[in-house]
């Protein structure tokens, strides 16, 4: 997929802004403060719903305004397999309400806003992937077991459920039943054995991407291998470990294992990739981890990801942005990058067919 057109309004310094987008690379440039990251904020606000730099919606609108709004059009690229161009629109208010709106239609599911154009970002947040918690390496595997496998979301709906129920029921354990808690058990074993199942049957195809689009970005002669941890001891079924510390979650007033405690590993011939790449590597490391779940969407069910790249020479030295581009160039997708100048990144593109938009207080000059 790829974005054809972008309107903004109302979001942070940016008042009104209507663009024509390239669908290959797209560079706004600017000096800072000018809205290059507030206008990739849009793009991911109009495909998630949310945003990535501000917890809140007030935070994103324009002060004085009562809500912003993102709107598009969203269309299928030769040979993939989505139809024709979507019309797209989501509105943040100063409340925390949201309004989408969906070829045409009111829409209730930021899930459908999410498949209908997935994107991937890249900034100095995707950066932390290594050294971050297991929530952050946990939301990077789910990103793909939600865009990648069809029964994905339904599974995990049923298991947040299970969880939801059983923590609250652990923390009124002292007065109720045993029985109370192990009602939910049924549904949060078997929900959170199937994600287990789906998370590893996708480990084991992605790595294999992963894998051959690292070796060109890093060239390196090594063995790359991602380790996956559960949650909860693999000696033993789900079941039997939820017996085992029964006592511990009704002291804790929550469960302490499951598939919402798991977490990855990426190691490199077999130890912990952090402490062997430099800091340059490792963003290239990152950054084919994201084209690699590109790639196997694209394998999966022909639909290509809009990749957007906030302040790339900030990040990446010259050789690494040039390593970068090329890799996105033959991964095929639509790119938007934000950089403070312009023409040298321009320079990085060569034959691929790119739009430079010059950004100033807001606005496209």
């Amino acid at each position: 997929m790829q974005l054809n057109s972008l309107s903004i309004s109302h979001l942070r310094n940016i008042e009104a802004i209507d663009l024509v987008l390239n669908p290959r690379f797209n560079i706004f440039y600017g000096e800072n403060g000018e809205g290059k990251t507030s206008l990739l904020e849009a793009v991911y606000v109009l495909t998630t719903g949310r945003s990535f730099r501000a917890a809140k919606p007030r935070q994103i609108i324009t002060f004085g305004t009562n809500s912003c709004l993102i709107s598009g059009i969203a269309c299928a690229r030769e040979r993939e397999h989505a139809g024709a161009a979507t019309r797209m629109g989501v509105e943040r208010f100063q409340t925390g309400g949201i309004k989408i709106r969906l070829a045409e239609q009111d829409c209730h599911s930021i899930a459908l806003l999410a498949k209908t154009l997935p994107v991937q970002l890249i900034n100095s947040d995707s950066y932390a992937i290594l050294e971050a918690t297991p929530k952050f390496r946990r939301q990077f595997l789910d990103w793909a077991m939600f865009h990648v496998e069809p029964s994905f979301y339904s599974t995990w709906q049923r298991f947040n459920r299970a969880l939801q129920q059983r923590n609250a029921a652990l923390k009124a354990s002292k007065l109720l039943p045993l029985e109370s808690i192990r009602v939910w058990d049924k549904e949060f074993v078997e929900m959170g054995e199937t994600i287990d199942a789906q998370r590893r049957e996708l480990l084991t195809d992605l790595l294999k991407v992963f894998s051959n689009v690292v070796s060109e970005l890093l060239n390196l002669n090594k063995t790359i291998s991602i380790q996956y941890q559960s949650g909860w001891n693999r000696d033993f079924s789900l079941q039997e470990e939820l017996e085992r510390t029964l006592e511990r979650d009704r002291a804790w007033g929550y469960t302490t294992l499951g598939p919402q405690r798991a977490d990855l590993e990426f190691l490199i011939d077999n130890v912990p990739a952090k402490n062997v790449l430099s800091r340059g590597q490792s963003k290239l490391f990152i950054c084919a981890l994201l084209m690699a779940r590109a790639t196997l969407l694209y394998q999966r069910h022909g639909r290509r990801c809009v990749f957007l790249i906030d302040d790339l020479n900030s990040e990446l030295d010259q050789g690494a942005s040039k390593l970068l581009i090329n890799a996105l160039s033959q991964l095929g997708g639509q790119v938007l990058i934000t950089s403070i100048e312009g023409e040298p990144l321009a320079k990085l593109l060569e034959n691929e067919a790119y739009t430079l938009f010059k950004m100033k207080s807001g606005a496209i000059t």
